[in-house]
């Protein structure tokens, strides 16, 4: 017995490949049943099927609107009082007499699987059908663009060693995948001209550019000019995929309060650019009591149930006090995700600590961003942050660096000392990036977090066994 009867026509091969990935796809939260695994008679199997079935997803295309079968098929699901959610990937009316079922548009969707069209048919299925298991871990957001775990390097005019727009140049040269730039850095009176044109080349060769809200720069500077005004003006004109929030740095006491504050502003945020805008979400507070962790996992399930966002950011800094209560909060926020119909992924702000992004991925997190690459130095063979000034002290390392770029850059000691150092620290974590992806891949960080961490992780292993199950 299937949870979910697709009906639809075989007579278009592209949409009969697109028919089995969304199969595919809703396979991993509930069972399926479609032709292609037919065997027997179709008038005998066909109708046992859906009455077996609790669902019936009819594709709407030309051919299946124009079908016998699949009007039949739609009058046995509608007789045995089966739910209906059409998929419609065609610009076609439904078939007569059922053009009132409220249908999902696919007419855009390739196959990925953090479409909004089919989240929403995901949204909808668990309406009716509450999913027997928990959304998988995607490997992928963005429309396969950026893969996860996924490490942005973050660039800021603010207690880094690399201004902007060099650290923007790196990361084009380098070739990384994704860069967080803070809006507060590219006001037109801050930003150097320069920066919209390395911003469009690195997009250009297929990175990801998200803009920041510009409120972590604006909050160590205590410059209270920065408004969600020059927030917009900072966006305008400037080449980019993603957007964060201008957050809610002190969202109301209460959960349902705060979480509310939080998709207001993204509502609004949504004027001010074309592309997705991502909600930061902070810890309710009080000044008497201060950010409240515990309530911290119900305002970012509610935000995302509400706005289904390729991905939903939260403060490290505010998760807990140390490491290890840092990452038991961030499972405690999957756990509270998981319970959504759909795969949420979840964004941590601040975290660029080789150690901290291995536990955390580990607890859950799939993104991070950090500036630690332009601020320290990474000792490569402890995965340890040294200060900036230590560099000359691992150009030994060189020899382990996995980009040929990068190898000349700290051959040439030509090149600006602060550059070489910047270009030392990208490749370690691209190299880091790519062990994150391969254990989310197995569902195993045991093994990353014991390379990295060391004698330390048997630590972290007592303190948190449900960690490493």
């Amino acid at each position: 017995m299937a949870d979910i009867f697709i009906s639809h026509s075989s007579k278009t091969s592209d949409n009969l490949k697109r028919v089995g990935r969304l199969a595919e796809l809703l396979s991993e939260r509930w069972s399926i049943w479609w032709d292609d695994t037919l065997v027997g008679r179709y008038t005998q199997v066909i109708p046992n099927e859906i009455g077996l079935a609790r669902c019936m997803v009819p594709v709407w295309t030309h051919a299946a609107c124009a079908s016998d079968a699949v009007h039949g098929e739609l009058v046995l699901a509608r007789d045995a009082g089966k739910h209906i959610v059409p998929a419609r990937m065609e610009d076609c009316a439904a078939p007569f007499a059922f053009g009132a079922y409220s249908d999902v548009d696919f007419t855009c969707w390739n196959g990925e699987s953090d479409h909004p069209a089919l989240l929403q048919l995901v949204r909808k299925l668990a309406t009716v059908l509450p999913p027997p298991v928990k959304p998988k871990r995607l490997r992928s957001i963005g429309g396969g663009r950026l893969g996860l775990p996924a490490l942005f390097m973050s660039v800021s005019s603010h207690e880094t060693q690399v201004e902007p727009l060099p650290a923007v140049q790196a990361v084009r040269i380098f070739g990384s995948d994704a860069v967080l730039v803070s809006a507060y850095d590219l006001l037109p009176a801050r930003r150097d001209k320069a920066m919209l044109l390395e911003l469009e080349n690195i997009r250009r060769q297929g990175g990801l550019v998200l803009v920041d809200s510009g409120n972590y720069e604006s909050s160590r500077l205590k410059d209270t000019s920065w408004t969600p005004l020059k927030f917009k003006q900072a966006l305008k004109d400037v080449p980019h995929d993603w957007v964060f929030s201008f957050d809610v740095m002190e969202p109301s006491r209460g959960w349902k309060k705060a979480t509310k504050q939080v998709i207001d502003a993204v509502e609004i945020n949504r004027k001010f650019t074309t592309a997705p805008v991502l909600p930061i979400v902070h810890a309710p507070y009080t000044k008497n009591h201060g950010h409240d962790v515990a309530s911290l996992p119900k305002v970012v399930h509610g935000v995302a149930d509400a706005l289904i966002p390729p991905m939903i950011a939260v403060p490290e800094r505010e998760l807990g006090r140390g490491l290890a209560e840092r990452a038991a909060t961030v499972q405690r926020i999957r756990q509270a995700l998981d319970t959504l119909p759909f795969y949420q992924p979840l964004h941590l702000l601040g975290t660029g600590n080789p150690w901290s992004i291995v536990v955390l991925a580990a607890a859950g997190a799939d993104s991070f961003d950090g500036l630690e690459w332009c601020r320290v130095v990474v000792d490569r063979e402890t995965n340890r942050l040294n200060h900036f000034q230590h560099f000359d002290l691992f150009t030994y390392q060189s020899g382990q660096a996995e980009s040929e770029i990068v190898a000349e850059v700290l051959k040439n000691e030509n090149i600006d000392f602060n550059a070489r150092a910047a270009f030392h620290n990208l490749d370690y974590f691209a190299e880091l990036k790519d062990e994150l992806r391969h254990a989310a891949a197995r569902g195993n960080f045991e093994a990353l977090s014991a390379r990295i961490l060391g004698s330390s992780h048997r630590i972290l292993a007592r303190k948190m066994p449900a960690l490493f199950p």
